[in-house]
C-alpha cells in the first residue's frame, strides 16, 4: 500500500529574495566576532543577521551591541537562558528573510555561502522546487587546522525523501546546523522545534524537512566547523554510557515531536511512522545502553538490529561498525566508537587516506 505523504508545493524562489542568517549564541563571545565578520563579508550580503544571546554570562551582549551600533543589518535579541533549540526558535521567529541560513556562533561561514545557497534553492531538484539546502563543513580545532570534512556521505542526499523517512524513521541528511538553509515556507510548515535542553536543533530539522520537502545538495564546503578540545578528548557521541543514554532520550523526544508534526501537517501519513521498537537505530541504542551499563550483550536485541533490512542496506562502514560489537571487547569497541563518531587528527588522516576528506 502506498504511503500517504506528498511534498509541499513551493513556487520558484524570487530573483531578489531577502536573506537572513540566524545565530543562537551562549557564552561564545570569544568566537562571535569572527563569525559575524564572516557573515558581513559575504559575496552576496545577507539582508539581516539575527543573533539570539541565550542568557550569556560572558561579553556576548557587549560585543553584539557594538556590532549593532556599527551595522544596521545586525539584530540582537537577549533572552534568559533556555537552551539552543529555544534560542533557534526565537531567532527564526524574529527573522524576516525568504531564505534563512542557520549558523552556530562558533563556526565560520565561507565568503560565498549565501550566494551558493541561493543558487541551489533556485535550481530544480528531481523536477521539484527544493525547500532547503545543505553542504559540508571543514572541521578544525584550536590545535589542528584540518580535521577533514563533515559529514561524509556514501552518496550525498539530494531530492525528496519523504516516503523513505516515513518508512525508516531516519533521515539520509545528517549535516551540522551551520550547513543547513531553509525556505521560510518550509520552516513555517515545520513550526517551532522541541525545546528540551537535551536536544540539538539539527536532528529535528533533518527529519521534519526531509518529510516535507526536497533538499538540494551543495558539494562545496561552505564553512568551518569548530571542534572543541579535540586534542584532549577526541569526542565520540556513543563512546560512554551517559552519551548513549542522552542519545536515546533525544531519539524518544524527537520521535514524539515528529508524531505531532505529522498529525498537524500530514495526518493521513501519521499511522505509517515506524514505532520506536521497530526502529533499528533506537534498538541499537538500547543494546549499547545495556552493554555499557554492565548487563552484558543482549544478543537477541543485537540480532534484531543486524537482521533488519535497513541495516543490511546500510553503507559498508556502518555495517562493519555494528558487526564489530559481536566480537570486540567492550574497551576496544568504545575506542572504535570514539574514532567513528569523534573528531581527531587520526580520523582525519584515515579519511584522507581513503579519499573521504
Amino acid at each position: 500500500m502506498p504511503l500517504a505523504i506528498e511534498p509541499l508545493l513551493l513556487t520558484e524562489l524570487p530573483s531578489r529574495s531577502r536573506v537572513s542568517i540566524v545565530i543562537a549564541s551562549f557564552n561564545y563571545g570569544r568566537f562571535l566576532g569572527e563569525c559575524l565578520d564572516a557573515c558581513l563579508g559575504q559575496s552576496r550580503p545577507p539582508d539581516e543577521i539575527v543573533i539570539v544571546d541565550d542568557g550569556s554570562t560572558d561579553d556576548t551582549w557587549e560585543l553584539l551591541s557594538g556590532y549593532m551600533a556599527r551595522h544596521p543589518q545586525v539584530r540582537g535579541i537577549r533572552q534568559l537562558n533556555a537552551g539552543v533549540c529555544a534560542a533557534t526558535n526565537s531567532a527564526i521567529a524574529a527573522a524576516t528573510g525568504d531564505v534563512l541560513l542557520l549558523l552556530d556562533a562558533d563556526d565560520i561561514p565561507a565568503k560565498t555561502r549565501v550566494e551558493h545557497v541561493l543558487a541551489a534553492l533556485r535550481r530544480p531538484v528531481e523536477g521539484r522546487v527544493a525547500g532547503w539546502a545543505h553542504h559540508p563543513l571543514q572541521r578544525f580545532s584550536k590545535t589542528h587546522d584540518d580535521l577533514g570534512l563533515t559529514p561524509h556521505y556514501h552518496a550525498p542526499p539530494e531530492g525528496w525523501f519523504g516516503r523513505q523517512v516515513l518508512e525508516r524513521a531516519q533521515s539520509p541528511v545528517a549535516t551540522m546546523t551551520s550547513g543547513l538553509a531553509f525556505r521560510r515556507e518550509l520552516l513555517e510548515a515545520i513550526g517551532p522545534i522541541a525545546e528540551d535542553r537535551s536536544l540539538s536543533q539539527d536532528m529535528q530539522y533533518w527529519l521534519a524537512a526531509a518529510l516535507l520537502s526536497p533538499v538540494a545538495w551543495i558539494a562545496e564546503p561552505l564553512g568551518r566547523y569548530r571542534a572543541h578540545d579535540v586534542s584532549r578528548s577526541f569526542g565520540g557521541m556513543l563512546s560512554t554510557l551517559p552519551k548513549v543514554q542522552l542519545m536515546r532520550r533525544r531519539v524518544e523526544l524527537v520521535d514524539a515531536w515528529i508524531h505531532q508534526l505529522l498529525e498537524r501537517q500530514r495526518p493521513a501519513a501519521a499511522p505509517d511512522w515506524r514505532v520506536l521498537d521497530e526502529q533499528p537505530a533506537y534498538n541499537w541504542l538500547r543494546f549499547l545502553e545495556g552493554w555499557l551499563a554492565g548487563s552484558g550483550r543482549d544478543f537477541a536485541l543485537l540480532m534484531k538490529v543486524l537482521r533488519h533490512p535497513h541495516t543490511r542496506m546500510a553503507p559498508l562502514q556502518q555495517r562493519v561498525y555494528l558487526y564489530s560489537s559481536i566480537c570486540l571487547p567492550q574497551s576496544w569497541f568504545t575506542a572504535l566508537s570514539r574514532l567513528v563518531f569523534g573528531a581527531s587528527p587520526l580520523k582525519a588522516l584515515v579519511r584522507r587516506s581513503l579519499g573521504r576528506s
